[in-house]
Order: structure tokens, then C-alpha cells, then sequence
């Protein structure tokens, strides 16, 4: 589960700088203006949703090995 997280961490803040980059540099695509604005938000929103599913897997992971590590301990009370 880490190792998706991560991924999907890396893949949304790579397309989001891609684009973001793209915009800077390429100013004369052959497409209406209109066009080109709803595709960036599109992929900005869906790389933003990349890095949010990413985050959820990363501590998905984090609380699983919380838990784990938390059941190897004895518990501990008066008397013991």
C-alpha cells in the first residue's frame, strides 16, 4: 500500500508540474483559447485527485503498521 501511495504521490505532482510547465512554455497551441483552459483545469483537478488518493494510501499504510505494532505489545496493567 506505501509503495502505490508513493506512486500515486509522484504521478500527480508530475503531470501537475508537466502541465503547469506546458502552459508556460507553449503559448501557441491550435486550439481555442476556451478549449485549452478547460483542459488544463481538467487535468490540474485530476492530478490534484492523484495526489489526494495517493495521500489516503500513505495513511491507510501508516495506520496499518500503527496497529500492528501496537497488537505485538503486551499488554500492560497493575500486577503485572
Amino acid at each position: 500500500m506505501r509503495i502505490v501511495g508513493n506512486l500515486l504521490l509522484a504521478v500527480g505532482a508530475l503531470i501537475g508540474l508537466l502541465v503547469a510547465g506546458a502552459m508556460l512554455t507553449s503559448p501557441t497551441i491550435h486550439l481555442p483559447w476556451l478549449v485549452v483552459i478547460g483542459l488544463t483545469k481538467l487535468v490540474l483537478i485530476s492530478s490534484g485527485g492523484l495526489i489526494a488518493a495517493g495521500a489516503v494510501c500513505l495513511r491507510l499504510a501508516n495506520r496499518a503498521d500503527e496497529r500492528r505494532r501496537l497488537a505485538s505489545v503486551p499488554p500492560e496493567g497493575p500486577g503485572r
